[in-house]
């Protein structure tokens, strides 16, 4: 009677997904037309860093982390101070394996973070910088 009542109890979930749900591909097909958006906006205000950085959100969701590096270092040349794309590039290099350039980018971005009293992105970007020493066993400078 147990097994029976869990079956009739889960079947609905197995027929009919719930409605909020998306396929990979139809998520992968919404990033794209994100990109191609972002990419518009890129073109029409060079200048951008905001759309430069949404640019690299979203070539982080389908996994273009080399595309994703550029989009943020542009972010950066164009707003140096950028703080949260420091710290989204810092995790973007971790991916790539590049722990130097990793360390380098959070560390900027804690400092931008502290200059703009923002106790929290500190502490998480601290706790972040903890992980990458110890990744990538670099000893800190004093």
């Amino acid at each position: 009677m147990a097994i029976l009542t869990i079956i009739l109890w889960a079947s609905p979930a197995i027929i009919k997904p719930n409605l909020g749900e998306i396929g990979f591909d139809q998520f992968r097909q919404s990033i794209n037309l994100k990109i191609k958006e972002h990419l518009r906006s890129v073109q029409e205000d060079p200048l951008d860093a905001l759309e430069y950085f949404n640019l690299g959100l979203a070539y982080m969701a389908i996994g273009q982390h080399k595309k994703e590096i550029n989009s943020y270092l542009e972010a950066i040349r164009l707003n140096s101070n950028y703080a949260k794309a420091h710290f989204n590039l810092s995790m973007a290099y971790d991916i790539m394996k590049n722990g130097k350039a990793a360390i380098k980018h959070a560390k900027k971005a804690e400092l931008f973070y502290s200059r703009l009293r923002k106790h929290r992105q500190v502490r998480k970007i601290r706790r972040q910088l903890n992980i990458f020493i110890e990744k990538y066993k670099v000893i800190p400078k004093r």
